[in-house]
């Protein structure tokens, strides 16, 4: 049995599959809202369950696809910062020029706003990425290190990383850690 499938006609189906189990989780949590709101309370249940399969499935293939190998968030990020999600933003801005041309305004329009936002995660993921690796930064005399919000931006010191922003109050959301200036103060 071979170990390296890279190359092989078997990756490539794995890519294949990988990506309709993806397409599918995402349309049938689509249709279980659909579901939902016209009151089919149980296809709407059965919708979920199979969006839940298609995800298991999904795993599946995208950890042989990475060898079976447990990845890690530096990991993880790297993909993203330097993989295909990484051209997403351009790849917007293309479509948006072609639907444009097509006298399709409004789907240009939709296109390009998709575009700033996929740029804006881009751009986030760097951040991510560099807060990851970024292992040098060092807490002030109290122990206290910086956090800064992702979702408005505040910074504040304590010790540990906070599970809600004491500014904009919300809770789902991570933090930065960020370096004090020179003389450590505020």
């Amino acid at each position: 049995m071979a170990d390296n499938i890279k190359g092989s006609e078997t990756e490539q189906n794995l890519l294949k599959v990988f990506a309709i189990e993806s397409q599918l989780r995402n349309k049938f949590d689509f249709y279980a809202r659909i579901a939902e709101i016209e009151g089919f309370d149980y296809i709407k249940k059965f919708f979920d369950k199979t969006s839940l399969s298609q995800r298991e499935h999904a795993k599946l293939w995208h950890k042989w696809l990475n060898f079976g190998k447990a990845e890690h968030t530096a990991d993880v990020l790297e993909d993203v910062v330097k993989g295909k999600y990484s051209g997403l933003g351009k790849y917007y801005d293309m479509c948006a020029q072609k639907a444009q041309e097509e006298g399709f305004q409004h789907i240009a329009d939709l296109f390009r706003h998709i575009s700033e936002v996929e740029k804006s995660n881009q751009a986030m993921f760097k951040k991510l990425l560099a807060s990851v690796k970024d292992d040098h930064i060092q807490p002030d005399k109290d122990g206290n290190y910086r956090w800064e919000c992702s979702v408005c931006g505040a910074y504040f010191d304590q010790k540990e990383i906070p599970d809600h922003c004491p500014l904009c109050l919300n809770e789902d959301i991570f933090f930065f850690k960020r370096p004090f200036d020179e003389t450590g103060e505020n």
